[in-house]
This record gives structure tokens, C-alpha cells and sequence, in this order.
């Protein structure tokens, strides 16, 4: 793990994205209480926990101290762990803006919000002039907007802890992490009590676009130039 701090807020940044589990845990084990997580992806990860390691038991979500989440974590597979962290009540509930939606979420408090107008995943692979628009905008404050609800947005009716969860494979463009108007992801960084930054540097050098260069190593650059800018007070 790599960590942050900027503006006063806790970044951690991890290679695979289940390896989140091990802040998150921590975040629930200070403040006492389980957390509202918002995720960004490509994926959904909505699968159930061990669910290809046989299945899973009581006993797999009763304890959520470092090393039992270090055990689970080693035991898990990828879109796994928002299930784990569910049903060991580190999250309250978990939301996730992804450009795929074919997957049937294992938990009941999982929520999937996905753009209809996004294109099919044959026009990431095969066309990437007509998919390019799309990608470029995904941090930008209209679509935010559009795309998130109002709790997410400006808070419930509750202080539930906010976790800012951003899985780099969401971006396949150099230019998706330079929004032009970065008012929404300025708010949503603020109000987080925690944000976690996984590489997962094969697949974004899977789903990046024809002539991106991008990678997991830069594009963590380019996110902590962006937090950095929206949680120091210079934007």
C-alpha cells in the first residue's frame, strides 16, 4: 500500500482492487461505524464473496481485524470483496458507477448505476473513435450529476462515512482524468473519509483506447495531481 495524506483526507492507493478491504476495515475498526462506499470501475465486482473457493461460511465475515482481513484478502478473488465487506459490516451499502452491467449483484445493498447511452463493449475493442467521447467525460461534473443520486451527491440524512473508491481501469484515456469542470468529484473527495486508489495495471492496459499509453503508474499520477488540486484549496 501507498498512502496520502491531502487537505486532511486519507488516500490509499493498492495494485488489485480487493487489497481496499484492508483500509476499509481499518476506517471501520476507528470510527466504530460501517461506511457508505461509491465506487468508479470499468467492472461492477458485484460477485460473492469465495464464491470460487467453494463458498463461504459465518464464520469468513465474523472478524474484521488485520489479520483476518489479511486472510480474506489472500482468499478472495477479483469483484469479490464489496461482498465481503457487506457481510462483515465494514459497508453499509455500496454503489458503483461501472460501463459494464451484466452482472446480478450478490448482495441486496449492493446498488449498480450504469449510463444507458454508454456503448457496448464491441465499440471500446473495435471502434475507438466513436467511444472515445464517452470515455473522456466520466470524471466531468454533467455526468456526474447524471449519474449519481442525491445521497451520494450531497450526503444522506445521516453522517454515514463516505468512502471514495476509483478503480483506474474506469479511465482509458489520458484526458478522462483532466475534466474540465471537476466541481462534482471536488465535492464527493470532500465529503470522503477515505479514498482508495487500486491500479489493476493489466487491465488498464487491456481497455485503454488505440494510441493511449496509459497506465496504471501514470494514471495514479495524474489522480493524485487531481486530488490534490481539489482537496488543497487551489481549485
Amino acid at each position: 500500500m501507498r498512502e496520502w495524506r491531502i487537505g486532511g483526507r486519507r488516500i490509499v492507493a493498492v495494485e488489485q482492487h480487493h487489497e481496499v478491504l484492508l483500509p476499509w476495515a481499518e476506517l471501520r475498526r476507528t470510527t466504530g461505524r460501517a461506511a457508505r462506499a461509491l465506487t468508479l470501475d470499468h467492472h461492477t465486482d458485484v460477485l460473492a464473496a469465495f464464491g470460487r473457493a467453494g463458498g463461504a461460511t459465518a464464520e469468513d465475515f465474523a472478524r474484521i481485524d488485520a489479520a483476518a482481513v489479511e486472510v480474506a484478502v489472500a482468499r478472495l478473488r477479483h469483484d469479490e470483496h464489496l461482498d465481503w465487506a457487506l457481510r462483515s459490516g465494514i459497508l453499509a451499502e455500496s454503489w458503483v458507477l461501472a460501463h459494464e452491467n451484466f452482472t446480478v449483484p450478490a448482495h441486496p445493498a449492493m446498488h449498480l448505476l450504469h449510463d444507458p447511452q454508454w456503448p457496448e463493449e464491441a465499440v471500446m475493442l473495435n471502434d475507438s473513435a466513436a467511444y472515445r467521447p464517452f470515455a473522456d467525460r466520466v470524471l466531468e461534473s454533467a455526468f456526474l450529476r447524471r449519474m449519481l443520486p442525491e445521497s451520494l451527491r450531497h450526503g444522506g440524512p445521516d453522517d454515514t462515512p463516505l468512502i471514495l473508491d476509483i478503480d483506474l481501469d474506469y479511465f482509458a484515456t489520458a484526458r478522462s482524468v483532466r475534466p474540465d469542470d471537476s466541481a462534482e468529484f471536488a465535492a464527493l473527495a470532500r465529503r470522503s473519509a477515505l479514498i482508495t486508489l487500486s491500479l489493476e495495471s493489466d487491465w488498464v492496459r487491456l481497455l485503454r483506447l488505440d494510441g493511449e499509453t496509459i497506465t496504471g503508474e501514470s494514471l495514479l499520477r495524474e489522480m493524485i495531481r487531481l486530488l490534490t488540486e481539489v482537496l488543497s484549496g487551489s481549485y
